[in-house]
């Protein structure tokens, strides 16, 4: 609209401008009614450049005006692009916390979880008891000693004797002396063949009764070295009993393969002693055992 102003405007002041041009030829008199209207046409003409001028400020300012709105709305769209791809990356951001939040509460739940675990197994009484003979400490690593001693039970020769040997403790609480003639006994243990070692025959026996610490169950088993698959190995030895053309009874018992003896303990005065078991086939298949090979022995916990 400005532009089509402008337009009509200059095309007046051209008309105008031949007007005049064309006055000038002539002879101007004061009185000439063309002269009053020449001078009006020509102040005209000066208000409208003059309008002109006014115009063409108004337009330069109207474009300068346009292009600084125009950069104005290209930063905001820039603007508007980047606050929307903070928003993006904070929802990711956001999603991403959360999934970390979510794995540090499985985790503390399972800290949780296992500390409970623990807590449980240190406040559970399971345990179990078994005696190490042929040693005066338990072996295995983790093992409670309960207490040390020697190794007991009846005399090789006496029928009734009971047949099961025991470890006696070094610091006993004696009951009364008695008198009565009808009486067990109880002899000390003594190693009785070299095959326990050298320079142990004859020698007395030490035992250690141990506590085998978070586990429910102890076995001893015959002719095994090594336990089976799930079962922890608390100690390995050789299978050990009375003689066998002794009248008394007796039990088999793991000696230990490193055995140690009792200070002082040299004098042969029989009592439970022992002996290797040997194989002797038969009713005892061979293979795969072998004839007069001694038994080994393993005792282990689960």
């Amino acid at each position: 609209m400005a532009r089509t102003v402008i337009h009509i405007l200059i095309n007046l002041i051209f008309f105008s401008g031949s007007i005049l041009a064309t006055n000038d030829e002539k002879r101007i008199l004061l009185t000439d009614p063309d002269y009053a209207d020449n001078l009006q046409l020509h102040r005209d003409i000066q208000t409208l450049k003059s309008a002109m001028e006014t115009i063409k400020q108004t337009v330069v300012s109207q474009s300068t005006l346009t292009q600084k709105q125009t950069t104005e709305i290209a930063n905001l769209q820039s603007e508007t692009a980047e606050i929307a791809n903070l928003k993006i990356k904070l929802q990711q951001q956001t999603a991403e916390i959360a999934n970390l939040q979510t794995k540090l509460q499985q985790r503390e739940n399972a800290q949780v979880d296992v500390e409970t675990k623990l807590q449980k197994i240190m406040l559970s009484p399971t345990g179990a008891v078994y005696t190490q003979w042929g040693r005066k400490v338990c072996t295995k690593n983790g093992t409670e000693l309960v207490y040390s001693g020697l190794g007991g039970g009846g005399n090789y020769d006496n029928q009734g004797r009971s047949a099961t040997p025991v470890c006696v403790p070094h610091d006993p609480d004696l009951g009364p002396v008695s008198s009565t003639g009808y009486f067990a006994t109880m002899y000390g243990m003594e190693y009785n063949d070299a095959a326990f070692g050298k320079n142990l025959y004859d020698k007395d026996v030490p035992c250690a009764v141990c506590r085998a610490i978070h586990v429910t169950s102890i076995a001893m088993i015959p002719g095994k070295s090594n336990c089976n698959k799930g079962w922890a190995k608390e100690y390995e030895g050789v299978l050990a009993a009375g003689y066998h053309g002794d009248p008394g009874p007796s039990s088999y018992i793991c000696i230990d393969h490193s055995p140690e003896v009792l200070e002082g303990g040299v004098q042969n005065d029989n009592g439970y002693t022992l002996f290797p078991v040997k194989a002797y086939c038969g009713s005892l298949k061979c293979p795969p055992y072998v004839q007069n090979s001694i038994f080994n022995c393993v005792v282990c916990s689960k």
